[in-house]
């Protein structure tokens, strides 16, 4: 009999398959007799820029790493490459599941394997998190002030509404975690004095040992959630720095790619329908958006270029922001997993 495959590499071939299929769709439904014309008219340094946006992407957020393990871990520091090969492996397991379900858990992993407590990890992955999820939210909640809620076309924009909705409600779960961390605590002191509870974690040997783990863990998480409380203000200056270049960087490839197809497009616009995309795209149920994304980036697009170009602009795009991305990551988790 057949073994199955993990989840996270049925993940990927869904991904990949759903991602190729998308693209080439946009390709070959705009293909012309200008495209090849289009190609060979490419200018190859600004699609060096983009790749090397692609790395600095990657430095960026290692620094972000960086600085919020030394901040919630008084012990432990980890070196930028360190911080790189964390981003992406959690990347990459954010990629393969739907929801981007493997990111937090990819996140903590790589982390505790960096010496950090699992309470510690879970405290820098909820707070790296909440600072992603507080910049969407607010940029997008000005956008639909700014363009009256019209932002993009009807349909879009009203599955771009119910993600904002959405985000709001994770925001909000977010600040409560790392405002009210004791209420983990309380929770896992209910679920212990219960009946059903303590037959649980009483009934064999490892599970009585997993009640005071949880306890341990969630007193390190409490313990450093505090330093929220203790934080330089210049710390939390440059994290919230980082955070929004991290973003810049990222909307600023397709444009960047467009100047290399020699078809410029305004940079607000760009940079408003990419903030569309990424939102609407982390609720879809299907592994790094795929399809979704390549669908909605060319729908978009198309107002502002040609047909020619729109099949090369979405395949390049997706390649430097995803398959990059996707390629490396996938190299570090098969090295952990060796």
């Amino acid at each position: 009999m057949t073994k199955p495959l993990p989840a996270w590499k049925k993940g990927l071939g869904i991904s990949l398959a759903l991602s190729i299929t998308a693209a080439l769709f946009v390709f070959f439904r705009n293909f012309n007799e200008d495209t090849l014309e289009n190609l060979l008219k490419v200018r190859v340094e600004y699609l060096l820029i983009a790749i090397i946006m692609v790395f600095i992407l990657w430095i960026i957020e290692g620094l972000r790493i960086r600085l919020l393990v030394s901040t919630f871990s008084n012990q432990k520091n980890i070196s930028l490459f360190e911080a790189m090969q964390i981003y992406l492996l959690t990347f990459f397991f954010a990629s393969v599941t739907p929801l981007a379900a493997g990111e937090w858990p990819a996140h903590i992993y790589a982390l505790s394997r960096h010496g950090l407590s699992l309470g510690e990890s879970s405290a820098v992955t909820v707070t790296r998190s909440f600072l992603t999820r507080f910049l969407f939210t607010v940029t997008a909640i000005s956008f639909l002030i700014i363009f009256r809620s019209r932002l993009v076309p009807t349909f879009l924009n009203r599955v771009f509404i119910y993600a904002v909705f959405v985000s709001v409600f994770t925001l909000l779960g977010l600040l409560f975690i790392l405002w009210k961390p004791m209420s983990l605590s309380w929770v896992l002191q209910k679920i212990g004095s219960f009946a059903w509870g303590k037959y649980i974690f009483s009934r064999n040997p490892k599970w009585q040992k997993i009640y005071p783990f949880l306890g341990q863990e969630l007193r390190d998480f409490l313990y450093s959630t505090r330093s929220l409380n203790r934080f330089k203000i210049g710390n939390l200056i440059i994290i919230s720095l980082l955070s929004v270049a991290f973003w810049l960087c990222f909307f600023s490839i397709a444009p960047v790619i467009l100047l290399g197809l020699n078809k410029p497009a305004p940079y607000l616009q760009s940079l408003v329908w990419q903030v569309v995309i990424q939102m609407i795209i982390v609720y879809i149920p299907i592994p790094g958006g795929s399809g979704v994304a390549e669908l909605s980036l060319a729908s978009l697009f198309a107002y502002f270029v040609p047909p020619s170009v729109l099949g090369i602009f979405v395949m390049v795009w997706r390649f430097f922001t995803y398959y990059v991305l996707l390629f490396f990551g996938g190299l570090i988790a098969l090295g952990k997993a060796l």
